[in-house]
């Protein structure tokens, strides 16, 4: 099979504390399970050897946090014993966890990784306009706490472009500054009534008046504002896929990213396995890939190794006629440094 091993994208946790009105949680509700994998899924479904194998793990859920995984910090700790070098990233919108919480996390993490805080407003009212329920007190002191304690680890705030925040976003960026993070991103959003009016609506209350915050394809964009002189972590890495997609451009390959490694393989909250994200997410074009992950590609029922010798790798999984591979893995976009090395 030819999936690139090197990047895992894990949702260690389907559970979280908002109900963003965006996020899958709020628009395919009643296929949620709020389910989690503990320490004991990655010692034994995943194992050592993979783990000191893995370049890259990027914990971020699909309809989760991560940070309300039960024994997170137990399995962060776990895998950096075993591979002190690996990129972990970790994608949070950081409400309502404690000083020793934030003090355990910073203790864990290294110059290897990056923590990312979702937060699209500069308060409580702003942040609360789409990351409903969430806790700003608590955000701005894991902020606090995290740097006090660590000063190694790269850190973003990200953001994404709205109505209620496309003049304001520089007070976004300041709370950044304020806090000594490292970054703030910009992400340009694809759901808006502009580009799926079926389901937005053509007077979309979300979506920004400035054109230009709105995703141009299919896939979100980014743009990157540093802050401070820290390193950010995965240059090699970033040439690593890039190389990969050089390859992949001179082959007669369909030109997946799976085969790259940007995005990552991807493990869902209840072990389900899937080629990326995409491919993962709980719509309806999705069902047939869906149902081979929760039957034979689960890795509670099935080992890794035969998940990933399987014929269906070389076969039916070769014809890319999957929405999302047909739509956001197209040639042009395969030449696109950005695109194939950006997560």
């Amino acid at each position: 099979m030819n999936l690139a091993l090197e990047h895992w994208h894990i949702e260690v946790s389907s559970i979280c504390t908002l109900k963003c009105s965006r996020c899958t949680r709020s628009e395919l509700p009643e296929g949620l399970l709020n389910r989690q994998l503990d320490l004991k899924f990655f010692k034994n479904q995943i194992g050592d050897q993979r783990i000191r194998e893995m370049r890259k793990i990027s914990f971020c859920g699909a309809d989760g946090d991560p940070i309300y995984c039960k024994e997170f910090l137990e399995i962060l700790e776990y895998i950096k014993i075993l591979n002190p070098n690996i990129s972990i990233t970790i994608i949070t919108n950081g409400s309502y966890k404690s000083v020793t919480w934030w003090e355990k996390l910073a203790g864990i993490l290294n110059e290897h990784d990056e923590l990312h805080w979702s937060v699209d407003g500069w308060d409580q009212e702003s942040n609360n306009k789409y990351r409903t329920n969430c806790d700003w007190s608590s955000i701005i002191l894991g902020m606090q706490t995290f740097r006090e304690c660590n000063n190694s680890t790269y850190t973003v705030i990200d953001s994404i472009g709205f109505s209620f925040n496309e003049n304001d976003l520089k007070k976004i960026k300041q709370v950044a500054i304020d806090h000594n993070l490292d970054c703030w991103q910009l992400t340009k959003s694809t759901l808006f009534g502009s580009v799926y009016p079926h389901k937005y609506g053509d007077n979309d209350p979300l979506e920004p008046i400035n054109k230009n915050l709105i995703a141009s394809g299919f896939r979100y964009e980014r743009e990157q504002t540093v802050l401070t002189n820290r390193t950010r972590p995965g240059l090699e890495l970033k040439d690593f896929f890039w190389k990969k997609a050089v390859e992949l451009q001179n082959s007669n390959e369909y030109p997946a990213l799976c085969y790259v490694g940007n995005k990552g393989v991807f493990v869902n909250s209840r072990g389900d396995f899937f080629p990326c994200c995409w491919t993962a997410t709980r719509h309806e074009h999705n069902n047939r890939i869906s149902t081979l992950a929760k039957t034979k590609f689960n890795l509670h029922n099935h080992t890794l190794d035969t998940i990933l010798n399987d014929d269906y790798w070389q076969t039916e999984f070769k014809k890319f006629d999957n929405l999302e591979c047909k739509t956001r893995c197209i040639k042009s976009k395969l030449y696109d440094k950005s695109y194939v090395t950006e997560w």
